[in-house]
């Protein structure tokens, strides 16, 4: 038995608890270890690994609060703090298929169940260790992004007909792929295929017939791979992706969702699961997908804000759709806990004024109950803050389209960069939104514009009762409001003997929609215009 096993090398372990470092630390000097380090949460050891370069490192899958094993694992490779012959193990308790599935697909080096034994223990270091010297240059490339020195170091070891043949033939084939260089590739794993069926090489020629647009082929190859090995999460994403191209979505629903029960942790497996969901109107599963973006990204590299608002909105727009009030309600529900929780992380918003973001969602709730007015208000106290804070503008305009001031929000979407509409989850919220909008405003539009027919026509009281149907579609929208009071004064001044108090107290209540408000210039004048008019009226009522 090798008791050197480990000797003269750097060793980290990664785990929040104090009894499995001490025991693993014992396991580990058995097998000739001497210089081992300890951190027990990912920013930790991310620290470390900043400044010493570890041979090999245990890291647990769960470390508690903040960065868990996987999220380490990325950061390291994003920010080349894994040097190419170092050896990354990720160790847990836990054996669930999606925790297994999602962190087998990230390819650490290797994964160790709890509990193990010495010996396997030994064996894994020594056949990664193996491989690692054997490979070195290749992984040297690998990791500085060389592709024309991997595919020849990859063609090289191929041609020693060696044990690591078959690594090298993946490795080779992803980066033709990669540089769409199709007939090569395919002569690779025509030729892999005839010997084996494996599992990568079916995945990958179904992914080239995918890019060639051979969706048969591509569909067949999936399928075998699936029924070879049922938890084969990619093979369901490529097949969903080959139904969506056949104008299958419902298909394709079916397989991006049975690809995320397998590995959640995937962020372009649950950005097409949002997306396809979104196309099919499956709300909940909108939620969950964006839900599941952030928590994937919130302690990662990966981390940035634009996941929590997507989040945020969707829930939103959840609740705008709902139909039933139970239901509209719980997602109501969700979009405070969220806002409250994200609170606490003082990472997340600090990118972003996040007051503000949670007065406009704030303003979307109160409408979306019913409080037209108090929303109106709410956006008014902050709507100067908007020209610099880009980021929450998407807010303001979603919250304007609610309550109904069309023009506003044009004018807002105009001061929208360009690059936020890069954002595939925020397109997907203007475009459903504004499809919802233009059927409002058109119907909003045909019965202002009819109001506008009546009141030049001198039929003031058909023109109060069109501007009140405009209003009850877009009940905080300025020019109708303006509209209907115009329309309000003239009836109660042709009133000539006993003037209508009711709709004298309509005419109070409506002005109510501008009172206090910011207004376009031309909006502003034609307010003084009218509230003297008012004020008028209102004195012969006193009389």
């Amino acid at each position: 038995m090798d008791n050197k096993t480990l000797e003269n090398q750097r060793v980290l372990i990664v785990d929040d608890q104090r009894a499995f470092q001490l025991m693993f630390k014992g396991i580990l000097y058995s097998m000739g270890a001497t210089n081992v380090a300890f951190a027990p949460t990912g920013e930790q050891a991310l620290a470390k690994c900043a400044n010493v370069s570890y041979d090999i490192l245990f890291v647990d899958y769960h470390l508690g609060v903040g960065k868990n094993g996987k999220q380490l694992l990325e950061d390291l490779r994003e920010k080349k703090l894994l040097a190419p012959h170092s050896i990354f193990m990720l160790v847990t308790g836990e054996n669930s298929v999606p925790m297994v599935m999602s962190a087998v697909e990230l390819e650490p080096d290797d994964y160790l169940v709890k509990p193990f034994s010495q010996n396997v223990l030994r064996r894994r270091i020594q056949r990664i260790k193996r491989k690692k010297t054997q490979l070195a240059a290749l992984y040297q490339a690998l990791f500085d992004e060389q592709a024309e020195q991997i595919i020849e170091l990859c063609q090289q070891e191929i041609a020693t007909e060696g044990r690591y043949q078959q690594f090298c033939k993946r490795v080779l084939v992803e980066n033709l792929i990669a540089q769409q260089h199709y007939a090569p590739a395919e002569q690779i794993l025509q030729a892999t295929l005839s010997q084996r069926r494996n599992g990568w090489a079916l995945l990958l020629q179904a992914k080239l017939c995918f890019a060639q647009q051979r969706y048969e082929e591509s569909l067949l190859l999936c399928q075998e791979a699936i029924e070879d090995n049922r938890y084969f999460a990619e093979a369901y994403d490529i097949q969903a992706q080959v139904y969506l191209a056949q104008k299958e979505p419902e298909l394709a629903f079916d397989s991006i969702q049975t690809a995320a029960e397998i590995a959640p942790f995937n962020m372009a497996r649950q950005y097409l699961l949002l997306g396809i969901a979104r196309e099919l109107n499956h709300v909940p599963q909108q939620v969950q997908a964006s839900k599941q973006l952030y928590e994937i990204t919130r302690r990662s590299v990966k981390q940035d804000v634009v996941h929590l608002l997507n989040y945020v909105r969707t829930i939103i727009d959840a609740a705008v759709r709902a139909d039933d009030a139970s239901v509209r309600n719980r997602y109501l529900q969700e979009v405070s806990l969220a806002l409250q929780r994200v609170k606490r992380d003082d990472s997340m918003t600090r990118e972003i004024n996040f007051n503000l973001f949670e007065d406009l969602c704030q303003a979307r709730l109160e409408s979306l109950n019913g409080a037209q007015y108090q929303a109106k208000k709410t956006y008014a106290a902050i709507a100067e803050q908007l020209q610099d804070e880009h980021q929450v503008l998407p807010d303001a305009i979603f919250l304007l389209n609610q309550i109904g001031e069309f023009e506003q929000a044009t004018a807002l979407r105009q001061l929208m960069p360009a690059e936020q509409m890069k954002n595939p989850v925020l397109k997907a919220l203007f475009n459903d939104q504004q499809s919802f909008v233009d059927q409002k405003q058109l119907q909003f539009g045909e019965l202002n514009k009819a109001g506008i027919k009546s009141y030049k026509a001198g039929n003031y009281a058909a023109a109060v009762t069109q501007f009140e149907a405009a209003l009850e579609l877009a009940p905080m929208n300025t020019g109708s409001a303006l509209n209907l009071i115009q329309a309000s004064i003239q009836l109660l001044n042709s009133q000539q003997k006993r003037k209508s108090v009711e709709l004298f107290d309509r005419c109070k209540k409506t002005f109510r929609v501008v009172d206090n408000m910011p207004l376009p210039e031309h909006h502003r004048v034609r307010y003084k215009e009218l509230l003297q008019q008012f004020d008028k009226l209102r004195e012969e009522f006193r009389r």
